[in-house]
């Protein structure tokens, strides 16, 4: 299953100055902290255990490393618990571009991986996972229905 591609964000509605690569640098920020998760799939740490590594430490963007993989964001990429992770908050009716937007959407498409605070975004991410609301249905069901404002 493919969750994103670059491609369908560096057409359309694309800034014509930018390029490719800032149309994947939201899915590479996730890729990038789903690894440091220890969630990188066996495909991936049979083909690029090194590159996992740099990934990790921040020697090597997440961008580059998948642009190297056609600049696609696959299930294959992840484990079972990436996987389940990611089916939610990445998914059709996931809330994680929305979350991207409320704290990084002034960098969307105009700037590279590394003018986003990595430790920002990595909290972002944590307080989600914690918080076990991945979906607009699960988010919704948590507003209470007397509460307008």
């Amino acid at each position: 299953m493919k969750y994103d591609d670059a491609s369908w964000h560096y057409g359309g509605d694309f800034p014509v100055d930018q390029p490719a690569e800032h149309g994947g640098t939201h899915i590479a920020l996730f890729l990038r902290w789903c690894l440091t998760k220890g969630w990188a799939g066996e495909w991936l740490q049979e083909e690029s255990p090194d590159d996992i590594t740099d990934v990790m430490n921040g020697t090597q963007s997440a961008t580059a490393f998948l642009f190297a993989h056609d600049g696609k964001f696959v299930d294959d990429m992840l484990n079972d618990e990436g996987k389940a992770f990611a089916n939610q908050y990445y998914g059709e009716d996931g809330l994680y571009l929305e979350d991207y937007s409320i704290n990084f959407g002034h960098l969307m498409y105009v700037a590279p991986e590394d003018a986003h605070d990595f430790d920002q975004f990595s909290a972002m991410m944590e307080q989600r996972l914690k918080s076990g609301i991945l979906t607009k249905a699960q988010f919704k069901a948590t507003k209470k229905w007397w509460k307008f404002w």
